[in-house]
C-alpha cells in the first residue's frame, strides 16, 4: 500500500535578493504556476502552499489557490512551523519540500524519490538525490512527517526554522536515490532563482523549452541546454548563500 505523501511548496513573495520571484513571469505564467504545472503528475496526495501571513503574501496566497494549491499561512521567518501545521492537519507519512524558486523541479524527479519510501525502514528521516550529478535547485527532499515535527519540537537555532530539514538532516538517517547512470553529470549548474542573474537564466532556459516547458524533465532539459551552453553560464558566477545566512 502507497504510503500517504503531502507536497509543500515554500513561497513569500518578500525575499531579499530578488523580491517577488515567486510571481515572476515565465514560460508565460507566474514561476509559481508554472511549479505546480511541472508538479502535477506526481504521485502526491495533496499539493500545499505554505507562505506567510504578511499583507503582501495575500497575492501569493491567491495565486497558489489559483494553481490548485491548497495553502496554510503562518510565521514569516519560521517555516518550519508551517510544515509542521500542516503535518499536524493532514498527518501524512512523508512530505515533499519544494521550494517555489526552483522552477525546474518536476514530477518525475519526485516520483522517482518517492519510489522506495513505502519499503524504507522507520529510522530513514529523510531521502534525497544522490549528490554530485543535479543542479542545484533541481531536485526536492522527502522527509517523514514525524521527523519533521521531532524539528519543529526541538530545533531552536534560526537557520534550522528557516531551512525546515538541516535538523532532520542532522539527527535522522538518510536515504540517497541511485540516479540512472545515463543521467548526465550537471551538478556545477545552478538551477535555482535566487538572484536577477538566476531568473534571466531560467526565462532563457524555458524559452527553449518553449510547449514542453510544463512536462519536460532533467534528460531533455539537459539536451536542450547543452545546445545553447550560453543560457547555463548566465549565472554560473552566483555564489549561493550559507545556511546561517537565510
Amino acid at each position: 500500500m502507497r504510503p500517504r505523501v503531502v507536497g509543500i511548496v515554500q513561497a513569500r513573495l518578500a525575499s531579499t535578493r530578488l523580491p517577488a520571484k515567486v510571481l515572476a513571469p515565465l514560460a508565460g505564467r507566474p514561476l509559481l504556476a508554472l511549479l505546480a504545472e511541472r508538479l502535477a503528475g506526481a504521485p502526491v496526495d495533496e499539493w500545499w502552499l505554505a507562505t506567510t501571513q504578511r499583507t503582501d503574501d495575500d497575492v501569493t496566497a491567491a495565486w497558489g489557490e489559483a494553481a490548485g494549491l491548497r495553502v496554510f499561512r503562518g510565521s514569516e521567518d519560521d517555516v518550519l512551523s508551517r510544515f509542521a501545521a500542516i503535518a499536524e492537519l493532514r498527518r501524512p507519512e512523508w512530505i515533499v519540500r519544494i521550494t517555489a524558486d526552483d522552477p525546474f523541479t518536476d514530477a518525475g524527479i519526485v516520483s522517482r524519490l518517492l519510489r522506495p519510501a513505502a519499503a524504507l525502514r522507520r529510522s530513514i528521516g529523510l531521502v534525497e538525490a544522490r549528490g554530485g550529478v543535479l543542479p542545484l535547485g533541481y531536485a526536492p527532499q522527502v522527509a517523514r512527517a514525524d521527523a519533521i515535527l521531532a524539528a519543529a519540537r526541538e530545533a531552536h537555532e534560526p537557520w534550522h526554522r528557516a531551512h525546515v530539514l538541516t535538523w532532520v538532516a542532522e539527527r535522522c538517517k538518510t536515504h540517497a536515490i541511485a540516479l540512472p547512470s545515463c543521467w548526465p553529470v550537471r551538478a556545477r549548474w545552478r538551477w535555482t532563482v535566487d538572484t536577477p542573474d538566476d531568473f534571466a537564466m531560467a526565462r532563457a532556459a524555458f524559452a527553449r523549452f518553449g510547449a514542453e516547458a510544463a512536462t519536460i524533465e532533467y534528460p531533455d532539459m539537459v539536451r536542450v541546454l547543452d545546445a545553447h551552453p550560453e543560457i547555463a553560464a548566465a549565472n554560473a558566477h552566483v555564489v549561493q548563500r550559507r545556511i546561517e545566512e537565510g
